[in-house]
Parts: structure tokens; sequence; C-alpha cells
């Protein structure tokens, strides 16, 4: 197996033996696209967007355009993409099990949405993916988590979580922040 093979290997592994998994990973390492070549036989799928990335910056061409790459990676997927669609989704009911989240970065999110995570994390029906760029960020949410997996050039690192929450209180986790303006500028619709 190559690099690319081992890392999607690995990221089907985890998510056959965890419930609520955070994936992170330097810049450029691949996190969302080898998660969601992971999850390309699943149904089910759902994913939650985030106008910016780890650091607070927009997507580089506008969170439409990110969108739209998104969804050419897993067509099947659904998109839950604006902060409406985010406070508004409801797993708790109908979700048939099996179900999977994949939620694009916690940076940025607004304390509503933070709420809205923790909840979605305690729904047993549902396989929460987190994809964090910085581990100092999932500091307010990793009680609730499994297991990260930590995506590397040459492969993947799988850490407890107790090993992370000590990198988080060494690293100081911040209040989550409140959304920048841009994302509730656009209704994203599905396509």
């Amino acid at each position: 197996m190559n690099n690319r093979e081992t890392i999607i290997h690995e990221i089907k592994e985890v998510i056959k033996k965890y419930k609520n998994i955070v994936i992170s990973g330097e810049v450029g390492v691949g996190k969302i696209i080898h998660t969601l070549e992971a999850l390309q036989n699943r149904d089910n799928v759902y994913y939650m967007g985030n106008p910016v990335d780890y650091v607070g910056k927009p997507r580089p061409k506008g969170y439409d355009k990110y969108i739209d790459y998104i969804r050419s990676l897993k067509k099947d997927m659904r998109i839950i993409a604006s902060e409406k669609e985010i406070l508004s989704v409801d797993f708790s009911s109908s979700t048939k099990k099996g179900t999977v989240l994949l939620i694009d970065e916690i940076f940025g999110r607004g304390p509503k949405q933070h709420e809205k995570i923790l909840e979605i994390l305690d729904c047993e029906k549902v396989k929460v993916i987190i994809i964090a760029g910085c581990l100092k960020n999932i500091g307010r949410i990793i009680q609730k988590c499994d297991i990260v997996l930590m995506l590397i050039q040459d492969g993947t690192l799988l850490l407890d979580k107790e090993f992370v929450e000590k990198i988080c209180s060494v690293l100081g986790s911040e209040a989550p922040g409140e959304q920048p303006d841009l994302f509730a500028v656009n209704e994203i619709s599905e396509k």
C-alpha cells in the first residue's frame, strides 16, 4: 500500500471502532479528501461546513466554491452549510443507525453552534468525525471524543483522548469565537 491507501485504510478502521473521532494533521495532508475517500461506500453521510479554516481565514475562493468542491468529492452526501441549517438539524429521532456526520473544523463556531455540536456528539445513532487543523481548537469538546487520528505525510498516528487533553491544556483552548459575518451571508442550497 502507498501512503494514500494506508491513510484511507486507517481512517476506515478508526470509523469501524469509534463513534466520535477527531482527524487532525498539518495543512495539505488531506484530512478532508482522505476522509471522504474512506466514506465513499457509506450511505447517510452528512457534511457540516465552515466558511473559515482552523485559524479563521475565509476559504480561498469563497465558501460557495468550497462547498461545491466538497460536494464533488462525494456526490450523495448531504451538505449542511448555513448556520440556520446547522442549528436546526436533528439527528435524534428519525436518523438511521450508521449515519456519519463530518464536521469541517471547530474553530470560529459561535456558542450556539458549539452547543449543537455537543448535542450531536451525544446522539447514539450518529458517528461524528471532526476535522481539526489544530488540536488546540478541540479542547472544549475532547471530553466527548473517543480518539484522535493524526494524519502525517507518511501515514497516521492514533492519539488517545487523555494525551490530547494534556496537549490542549498546555496549548490553552480558547473560548468558541463568534462565527464571522460571512457564515450567514449566503444560504448554500442543495444542488
